[in-house]
């Protein structure tokens, strides 16, 4: 994220200093990571502080106290940006000062030289609470599902009634490359207001949160997913065959290892319906990590499951990995038929 600070073009703030210096930052992130440099944000959207820069662009002006220092609060803008920052013995005061002001206790603490205290959380980098509530997002750009399902969106002017995400575009471009070569690619679709996603819902829903917290959402593995129907759980699971697919097309450095792990710890804990569904949904993906998963998840279960007729839906390539596997867990100790 510290390129978003040299990233002007979609900057849309502008920090005013009493020395005539101005910094562009993104309301998205500094209303996520340090709201005290801004005014509040119904003043902020109510204002006419809203310009037209020099090249055409909106952008919300505020200006600072005349007491903030410009040393300090560009130090206190890269950690906002990164989560770390290095600061000279000669303004470690100002920085502390305004790391104080913006409550910023895990900073304030390191340059007070301050030990951590046993068992306090860590500064993680989390931008979710930017995504909502929508009216106070600062959103630019839409990110749309792939899916037939209608949504009702509390954002006033939004028309679209299928599942979306009201994102931000400095957001996605400093956490996707795909969708940073799309945005300046000066193709159609870097101008438009909606990026239509190869997603279904809850596969979108866990990807935006990646993108604005580094993590991928798992599923609790508790009385909640024990009493899902089978339809629901498969649901889950092909979310992380999705995501998996679509991180070799988008570059999602992780995200396929992480969805991976996730899908393996639900199959542990599925009805052996969703399980095989969800084997031939990942083999029509190519997902074949995925499917090696779900084909041990219920190997155990070949002879009932043949028997019963569940296994139609499966391929003679599926039904052999299949077979292979339980003939290895067979020899292994399993039971018999």
């Amino acid at each position: 994220m510290s390129s978003a600070l040299d990233n002007n073009d979609l900057a849309d703030l502008e920090l005013l200093l009493s020395d005539g210096e101005s910094i562009n930052a993104h309301t998205a992130i500094i209303s996520a990571r340090c709201p005290k440099l801004l005014p509040s944000v119904k003043c902020l959207l109510g204002s006419d502080e809203k310009v037209k820069d020099e090249w055409g662009k909106s952008v919300y002006r505020v200006q600072m106290s005349d007491r903030v220092d410009s040393h300090a609060l560009k130090k206190i803008l890269e950690y906002t940006y990164t989560g770390f920052v290095m600061v000279g013995d000669d303004i470690v005061k100002p920085v502390r000062t305004l790391a104080k002001y913006c409550h910023l206790k895990p900073l304030a603490e390191m340059l007070q030289k301050e030990q951590p205290r046993w068992n306090s959380d860590y500064t993680r980098y989390d931008l979710t609470v930017a995504l909502g509530p929508v009216e106070h997002s600062f959103s630019d750009i839409i990110l749309e599902a792939q899916s037939n399902e209608e949504m009702k969106c509390d954002h006033g002017p939004c028309q679209l009634s299928t599942p979306h995400v009201h994102s931000h575009k400095t957001v996605l471009i400093m956490s996707c490359d795909y969708l940073r070569a799309l945005f300046r690619s000066g193709m159609h679709e870097s101008f438009s207001d909606v990026i239509r996603v190869p997603l279904g819902w809850q596969a979108l829903d866990k990807l935006v949160h990646w993108f604005y917290s580094g993590e991928l959402p798992s599923v609790a593995l508790d009385c909640r997913w024990n009493n899902l129907s089978s339809d629901e759980q498969r649901s889950h699971l092909n979310a992380y065959a999705e995501l998996s697919s679509l991180a070799e097309f988008w570059f999602l450095e992780g995200v396929k290892e992480e969805s991976l792990s996730a899908a393996s710890s639900l199959l542990g804990s599925s009805t052996s319906a969703a399980a095989v569904e969800f084997v031939a949904f990942a083999a029509n993906l190519g997902q074949w990590e995925m499917v090696e998963a779900g084909v041990r998840s219920v190997a155990h279960l070949y002879p009932r499951l043949r028997d019963s007729g569940r296994l139609e839906r499966l391929d003679e390539e599926l039904l052999n990995m299949l077979r292979t596997e339980y003939v290895r867990y067979s020899q292994h100790g399993g039971g018999g038929n």
